[in-house]
Formats: C-alpha cells, sequence, structure tokens
C-alpha cells in the first residue's frame, strides 16, 4: 500500500506534523514519496457586459507576478523539507500545481498512480469542520485511494 505516498503540505508546521508517520515506513518499504503543494491562482472577478450578471475571472499582471512568486516560495519550501527526507534515506520529489488544494490533491492521486494520501488536518473551515479542515474533509469525502490523516489537535 506504500508503493506511492502522496505527502500534503502548504507551508505550515501543522502539514508537516504527517512526515514522521511516513519517514519510517516509507524507508522500510521503500516507498516513493512525492511532495506536492497546491497553489492557488490569484484572479479579479469583474462583471462582463450585464449588471448583475455572472462575473467573469480576470489575472491581472500583479496578479500573475504574486502567483509566480507564490509557486517560487513553494517549489523552494518542498525543495527543503525534500532534502531533509532524501537525508532519512527516502525516495522524494515535489511537485507544485495551481489549483484549489482539494480537488489538486485527488486529481494528482487518481491520475499518477499515488497508493496512499498522507495529509494532516489544521482545523479550518467553519462549525461543520471542527475536527478536521476543510481540504482534508475533501480528500477524505473524494480520493479513491486510502488517505493517512494526522490531526493538530487544535480547532
Amino acid at each position: 500500500m506504500l508503493e506511492k505516498v502522496l505527502v500534503c503540505l502548504d507551508g505550515s508546521s501543522i502539514a508537516e506534523r504527517v512526515l514522521p508517520h511516513i519517514v519510517e515506513e516509507g524507508r522500510r518499504r521503500q516507498s516513493e514519496v512525492v511532495l506536492l503543494r497546491a497553489v492557488s491562482l490569484p484572479g479579479v472577478t469583474l462583471p462582463v457586459n450585464i449588471p448583475g450578471g455572472p462575473g467573469t475571472a480576470v489575472l491581472t499582471a500583479g496578479a500573475m507576478e504574486r502567483a509566480r512568486s507564490d509557486q517560487d516560495a513553494a517549489t523552494q519550501y518542498l525543495e527543503g523539507v525534500a532534502e531533509r527526507l532524501r537525508k532519512q534515506g527516502l525516495k522524494v520529489e515535489q511537485v507544485v500545481l495551481p489549483g484549489a488544494a482539494g480537488s489538486t490533491i485527488v486529481n494528482y492521486a487518481r491520475d499518477n498512480g499515488v497508493t496512499l494520501i498522507a495529509i494532516a488536518s489544521h482545523g479550518h473551515g467553519g462549525l461543520r469542520r471542527l475536527t478536521i479542515g476543510s481540504t482534508a474533509d475533501y480528500v477524505l469525502r473524494n480520493a479513491t485511494v486510502p488517505v493517512l490523516m494526522v490531526t493538530s489537535g487544535t480547532a
């Protein structure tokens, strides 16, 4: 079950709480570990032609620059985490993808032969998600492979 493990990270120490759970088993089973970070594309929604009608997302030059900066920061962060895991004997690659975290995680897992998704829960997302975060909730409900979820203990 641990041939290819997708580890979902967002740059926080809470998200990294999943790593110790992957290191020992991953090393023992010689698993391939993929670190994934989703970076949302900032945009501005503007009304088009019809007052009160649906808006259209527009990426401004400033928004595009911010997206590039966010992607560069995410890549550097994952490279640092990957290097730490490689020093512990794991085979690691890293992927930064644009999009909403939940659907990006689920789609990547489905399309890339992932056998386990590992994710930590922050506990964000409103009253109905007091025990797990909205991204973790989405992944649990929509993943087609097993999910290892580590909770942060804070809500």
